[in-house]
């Protein structure tokens, strides 16, 4: 949260050719509400209502006070808000979840014409939208698609999942269950494209860039080691924190004190669910962000890291929880099946 102080007003200029990207397909008419909260850099959001006004689109700001935890709703006036628009996007300094009642209506029920995209954000700062992996040209998403399509093939024809790491990761899960071909299809689409057929706006992240698999809800067992940082504690960690997985779900914690924090933060915003193991197996494609720093919003796309998650789990729909905690692996190691290597000590290898 540093970094947003101090940003020279000239920045504009790098600001409004960073969002040429992600809103390329903006129309006019096109309904957009910016939602953000006051610890926000005001250049994110005031560059990025202004391109979408640069593009005739009708963007709206929902400002309020920075959500007291990372997964929480906005308030009831931002999600009724949201509910009319036809795009959300997210500027919030803190992550939001698909889980929570809120977002789940927003997706269900917003836009007046069905499900609702929520282009997710969240912590971006001035610095990864110029200079760090908000700066990726559409070339560079192409290329990022087409390496998350090979890697999404092997997951649509693997069985099980193993994730290794030298701080000492070591977990297997199943990750069968989805329909055919549905891996390779959704990474390998680019973001923020419309849908021939309805012309609606489809979904996307700012920084582009990951590929994930969600376990089968009680399969993953073993040890998981968060290296890097999390949602919470922010800040890179002085001390890694292991997760032990029993039958999907973390039954110890154990670490220093971010350990003890992690903990800390469970016990008192989560529920029963966000102890499961729904949320995603995520190694980042872009190789534009930095190494990592200990911030969510760059550190779960770089190249060659993973973010894992507990709690919510978007894909199948089978895990609901209040909150979803994703921590970081550095440098991961995904192996499918025994006998395939999709990462190893964070090179892509596919």
């Amino acid at each position: 949260m540093i970094e947003r102080y101090g940003v020279p007003s000239t920045k504009i200029i790098g600001l409004m050719k960073s969002w040429q990207v992600p809103f390329r397909n903006i129309q006019k008419g096109d309904r957009l509400l910016v939602l953000t909260d006051d610890a926000m850099d005001p250049m994110v959001w005031q560059s990025a209502m202004a391109a979408i006004n640069e593009r005739d689109g009708e963007p709206v700001l929902c400002l309020f006070p920075r959500l007291a935890y990372h997964c929480s709703d906005p308030p009831p006036l931002a999600i009724e808000a949201a509910k009319r628009a036809d795009v959300v996007v997210a500027l919030t300094t803190t992550a939001l979840n698909s889980g929570t009642p809120g977002f789940r209506s927003i997706r269900s029920e917003g836009g007046g014409k069905g499900q609702t995209p929520v282009w997710l954000m969240e912590e971006l700062t001035v610095d990864i939208l110029t200079d760090g992996g908000g700066r990726a040209t559409l070339e560079d998403l192409k290329e990022i698609c087409e390496l998350q399509r090979r890697i999404g093939e092997i997951y649509d024809r693997g069985k099980r999942v193993r994730v290794l790491s030298e701080s000492g990761s070591d977990l297997f899960a199943d990750i069968t269950g989805m329909p055919p071909g549905h891996q390779a299809t959704r990474w390998g689409k680019l973001p923020f494209e419309r849908d021939p057929k309805t012309g609606k706006l489809g979904g996307g992240t700012w920084p582009f860039g990951e590929v994930h698999v969600e376990p089968l809800p009680g399969s993953a067992n073993g040890t998981l080691v968060w290296d890097t940082t999390a949602h919470f504690p922010s800040g890179l960690w002085r001390e890694p924190v292991a997760l032990t997985i029993k039958d999907g779900r973390v039954v110890a914690i154990q670490g220093g004190a971010e350990a003890e924090q992690v903990r800390w933060y469970l016990e008192t915003y989560g529920d029963e669910n966000s102890w499961r193991v729904g949320g995603e197996i995520a190694v980042g494609t872009n190789r534009k962000c930095w190494p990592a720093m200990g911030m969510m919003r760059n550190d779960k796309k770089r190249y060659g890291a993973m973010h894992f998650g507990i709690g919510h789990g978007a894909d199948r729909g089978e895990v609901n929880s209040t909150l979803r905690l994703e921590g970081i692996i550095a440098r991961v190691t995904v192996v499918v099946d025994d006998n395939i290597t999709v990462c190893e000590k964070g090179e892509i290898k596919v």
